[in-house]
């Protein structure tokens, strides 16, 4: 959680900068959405697991 948390504020911060120039683009969110993506895709994964050894207890 630590490091998802610290990888937003970059991302977060980043976004601020680009968007103050001219030429800002959203495409530069895209990655950040995958990436997000992913965290919470191995969260699932990592949490179903979880689950099911403590439901077999």
């Amino acid at each position: 959680m630590i490091i998802s948390g610290a990888i937003s504020t970059l991302a977060g911060t980043s976004f601020l900068l680009q968007a103050a120039q001219p030429d800002a683009s959203p495409v530069n969110l895209a990655g950040y959405a995958v990436l997000g993506g992913v965290f919470v895709l191995v969260s699932a994964i990592r949490l179903g697991r979880h689950t099911r050894l403590t439901a077999s207890d």
